[in-house]
């Protein structure tokens, strides 16, 4: 320790060993942040990196010793052996190369402490090395336990703080702590180096004259220093530059729309929590936020093509975003869904007029290279001044405001009430009542019958489902199926629905029908098809007693996958009628490419068929075509004699009706359907 104390303060100079120990800081700090990316980056990136990394190190190592030995005052002449000189510095280069590739690519616990050995005895070796190179009038004569422990030292020293480097602290200490372990090993190591020798002067070993004198081995380490810290600050410049533009880049494309460029549902999320504090602290801060759906933007896409509808939004993107004005914003957070904020305005009259201006610019035109289109939109409001002030729930207001604006066309933007709010919550608990209404056998089916009309004679069923709710008692099929179709509990209902009525029909006497109405849900069900096969097989039901009725409505939404279906359904003996004719726009097309087996006229044309003229045509026609393709009709909803009269002389094949009674508990249609077959009773009528 003395000769080490002695060495560093009797026998340098101290201004240059400063200039070494600031280079050995840079040099490390850099080298550390180098060797720290080749840990986190791959493929190409990784191998580019390297050998940069293990030039920088190996330059450190070298600049930092032959500085200090120019700093390094012996009192005698001296000079360096360019060779060995050169040779130094590759040794260093090579040996930072070895271990940084070590660094990267070996793997275990073990590997950075190894790495790190490597580095460390680079830069024993590299000092050794340069200490060959060194020539003076006499002889070296080296402490050999010195030496040891002098490779310990950079050794031990460089794994920990290859050791460091993996450990990813983060941040500035993440880099500090094993730079200023680095500078330890490079540092402690020449120092003790250096105190491991002794010189014999001779004045008759005479220094050769082909060496680099102290001058220029101070030009050409400077030189060298400073060519080799300018590429790594440049690349270090470069790489944080190119960092900083990719995290741009990613930023922008994690909050904006690939597709229009507008804000996305991530921004939105961004900017109300951004909106809630700023509610929070200042009292004065209004804010309105609007929802925005577009009108017929499915017909679009199913007409014209999804590159069609992506040019529709893309142009009512840029749109709206021409429109915005101070503390305006709006983004596209789902398909044709768009949302509007407002803020720093004073009074409704101003949001009201911003809606006014998105919804203008919506329904202008839209004129692409080969077609010219319209859509529409509606729009909820709601705001701060009226609608409280946290912004998820105005959100979520808004949304109740928008569909209400939908389910209204005369109605396009519409400002929330609390009229709305019970309707969502009233809606909202009907969901969760109907999800244990199952669970709880709340459900019951109730059977109308069907008749042939030459006999009035039962030839069938149909089922009709019924919800006994605990607490509200029987909710009317017009409130409760259409939010079970929105929800997809229909899907569960309509497997429970047709289950439960095959197991009933196939304990009846008499071989009559069975009639089921399918959901367009259930049809797109993967397992709707093995569903059904489930069901007969276990019920027991003859195939042939089946019939499953559809909407026009089912088939319009997916026509190749319901024929498809429809098919597979008739392969295996089902029968198939189409429900509600006559209620759609392309019933004579349906009735050509989809094979169906009954035509069922909709009660709405039925009903006073006998007094009204247009409604007769109506059902002549409808019964001509039904005789033209040989398909049976059946019409809904006969109630009167005169109905029942007018159909039966245009030769109506079946019909359904309160003629007939009203639909009937399970008890009551097994008084018809299980009267025994000895005739004793045949009918209900």
């Amino acid at each position: 320790m003395y000769r080490l104390l002695d060495c560093i303060t009797q026998q340098h100079h101290y201004g240059l060993v400063a200039v070494a120990a600031f280079i050995c800081v840079i040099g490390s700090v850099l080298s550390v942040h180098m060797s720290a990316r080749l840990t986190e980056w791959t493929g190409k990136r990784r191998l580019v990196q390297l050998p940069l990394a293990g030039l920088i190190t190996g330059a450190t190592i070298w600049s930092t010793h032959f500085i200090a030995m120019l700093a390094y005052e012996p009192g005698y002449d001296h000079a360096y052996e360019p060779v060995l000189t050169g040779l130094s510095l590759l040794v260093g280069v090579l040996g930072a190369l070895t271990a940084n590739a070590g660094l990267a690519f070996a793997r275990g616990p073990a590997a950075p402490l190894m790495a790190g050995a490597i580095f460390g005895m680079t830069v024993s070796a590299m000092h050794y090395t340069g200490m060959k190179a060194y020539l003076l009038p006499g002889t070296i004569l080296w402490s050999g336990g010195t030496v040891i422990v002098s490779v310990i030292i950079g050794a031990g020293l460089g794994a920990a703080s290859y050791g460091l480097i993996t450990r990813r602290m983060g941040g500035i200490a993440g880099r500090a702590w094993p730079a200023l372990v680095m500078v330890l090993a490079i540092c402690l190591m020449h120092f003790t180096g250096m105190s491991a020798i002794d010189i014999w002067l001779d004045s008759s070993i005479v220094v050769p004259p082909k060496t680099i004198s102290e001058t220029a081995m101070a030009l050409l380490i400077f030189g060298v220093t400073g060519i080799i810290l300018m590429i790594a600050m440049a690349s270090a410049s470069i790489e944080v530059n190119m960092e900083g533009e990719t995290r741009t880049q990613l930023s922008h494309a994690a909050l904006h729309d690939p597709l229009t460029g507008m804000p996305n549902r991530m921004w939105l999320n961004r900017k109300l929590e951004a909106l809630k504090v700023q509610l929070q602290q200042d009292e004065t801060t209004r804010v309105a936020i609007m929802t925005v759906d577009l009108n017929l933007f499915k017909e679009v896409n199913d007409l014209y093509g999804h590159a069609i509808g992506d040019a529709v939004l893309t142009r009512v993107a840029l749109r709206l975003e021409a429109l915005q004005g101070a503390n305006e914003h709006v983004a596209r957070v789902g398909g044709d869904e768009f949302v509007a904020i407002k803020t720093g305005f004073r009074r409704i009259e101003e949001i009201h007029a911003f809606a006014e201006r998105l919804h203008a610019s919506i329904i202008e035109p839209i004129d692409l290279d080969d077609v010219s289109l319209r859509v529409g939109a509606s729009i909820g409001i709601a705001t701060s001044l009226e609608d409280g002030r946290i912004p998820e729930e105005l959100l979520h207001k808004s949304d109740v405001a928008m569909y209400r604006a939908k389910s209204e066309p005369d109605l396009p933007i519409c400002l929330f009430n609390e009229e709305m709010d019970r309707r969502s919550r009233d809606k909202t608990q009907m969901v969760h009542d109907l999800r244990l209404a199952l669970q709880h056998n709340e459900f019951e089916l109730v059977y109308q019958l069907q008749n042939a009309l030459d006999t009035l004679a039962p030839v069938g069923f149909e089922v009709l489902l019924r919800w006994n709710h605990p607490t509200r008692g029987r909710v009317s099929p017009v409130e409760f199926i259409p939010v079970a179709e929105e929800t997809g509990l229909i899907r569960d209902i309509g497997r429970w629905v047709l289950r439960e009525a095959c197991r009933e029909a196939a304990g009846w006497d008499h071989p009559y029908s069975i009639a089921v109405n399918v959901a367009p849900q259930q049809l797109v069900q993967p397992s709707f098809i093995e569903d059904v096969m489930d069901i007969l097989m276990e019920s027991g039901l003859d195939s042939a007693r089946l019939e499953l009725e559809i909407t026009e409505a089912s088939i319009i939404d997916d026509q190749a996958h319901t024929l498809k279906v429809m098919h597979k359904l008739k392969a295996l003996g089902i029968r198939i009628a189409m429900d509600d004719f006559g209620t759609g726009y392309s019933s004579l097309a349906m009735l050509q490419t989809f094979p169906f087996d009954k035509i069922k006229i909709d009660r709405s044309f039925v009903q006073d068929v006998h007094k009204d003229a247009q409604r007769a045509a109506i059902v002549r026609s409808t019964l001509l075509l039904g005789a033209a393709l040989q398909i049976p009709v059946l019409a809904e909803g006969v109630e009167v004699e005169d109905e029942l009269s007018f159909l039966k002389n245009e030769r109506c094949t079946s019909v359904q009706g309160y003629y007939f009674g009203r639909p009937m508990s399970r008890d009551d249609m097994r008084l018809i359907a299980c009267a025994s077959k000895d005739g004793k009773k045949e009918s209900a009528a």
